[in-house]
């Protein structure tokens, strides 16, 4: 116990010099119009089990450029060779946003994926439980100071070293600072019979399969990413008998619970919104 305060305490006095030392910031490059590649949706493995796939060798060691006028997230990852979405996640970019003019913006090194913090937890003594350096945490997030995390927020981290149930970074945009959420897109509803809760599901979500409810998690598998994570945007879905249920997650709560909107729970037509808890055992899983 000893020996792992001394680490924790030389983790935190080393993190301000980290801070100031460790990413250089640079002259921008032109932004170019050609977007980074990146996998699609439905073969992401949005959710990390077991050991992940070997992620792309880094680019080269993290950067901190500013942003050019003109520069969007598209052009900055195909002027350095990096990843899109890691650079998102790093910046707390919403959906949409683009880096402002002037400002600093951290490159990545690689891809990333994103691990939930605990209450109160120091990036420093997320890092030492992870076994990663801090330098490869600031590497991954533009973080300021070594200050307490707020629940149900994530971080950043490699991709090629992301535990078991960090969620890949490419799959999710930030609802907020920190907090993932499914990226928006346009809907089909009429695509299902009105009053029931796959018509209402598909008023929010873009549904390219058919079937009752029971039937989506099987069907949905050559299109989507599924998991066991609850995240904002995600469809989840429930085994209540007789056709199954889904419902569409408005927001994750600190303690794991979440709000779930629908149709069809209380009434034909009717739309509600319940709390789930954590571990609820109708709960077969979610869509991304």
């Amino acid at each position: 116990m000893v020996i792992r305060g001394l680490r924790v305490r030389l983790l935190r006095h080393a993190w301000v010099l980290l801070i100031a030392l460790l990413l250089p910031v640079i002259a921008p490059r032109l932004p170019v119009g050609a977007s980074a590649t990146q996998p699609t949706a439905q073969v992401l493995n949005a959710v990390i089990e077991g050991t992940p796939a070997q992620a792309s060798p880094p680019a080269g060691p993290a950067l901190t450029v500013i942003a050019p006028a003109g520069a969007t997230v598209a052009s900055l990852a195909a002027s350095y060779d990096r990843n899109a979405a890691a650079i998102t996640w790093a910046n707390d970019l919403l959906p949409g946003s683009a880096p402002q003019a002037g400002n600093a913006v951290l490159l990545p090194p690689g891809p990333g994926a994103l691990v939930e913090v605990q209450a109160g937890e120091l990036p420093s003594q997320f890092a030492l439980d992870l076994g990663i350096a801090p330098s490869v945490l600031l590497a991954y997030n533009m973080l300021q100071a070594n200050v307490p995390l707020a629940a149900g927020t994530y971080l950043q981290v490699p991709l090629d070293s992301a535990p078991q149930g960090a969620l890949n970074s490419a799959a999710f945009v930030p609802e907020a600072a920190g907090v993932p959420e499914v990226p928006p897109e346009a809907t089909n509803g009429d695509s299902f019979p009105y009053g029931e809760c796959t018509y209402y599901v598909a008023t929010l979500r873009s549904i390219s399969w058919s079937g009752n409810a029971d039937e989506w998690w099987v069907n949905a598998q050559p299109y989507r990413p599924e998991g066991d994570v609850p995240v904002a945007g995600a469809i989840a879905v429930f085994d209540y008998a007789p056709d199954g249920h889904v419902g569409y997650v408005e927001s994750v709560n600190a303690d794991g619970s979440f709000v779930v909107s629908e149709m069809n729970y209380s009434g034909w037509g009717h739309v509600d919104q319940r709390t789930i808890s954590p571990g609820d055992p109708n709960v077969v899983g979610f869509i991304y």
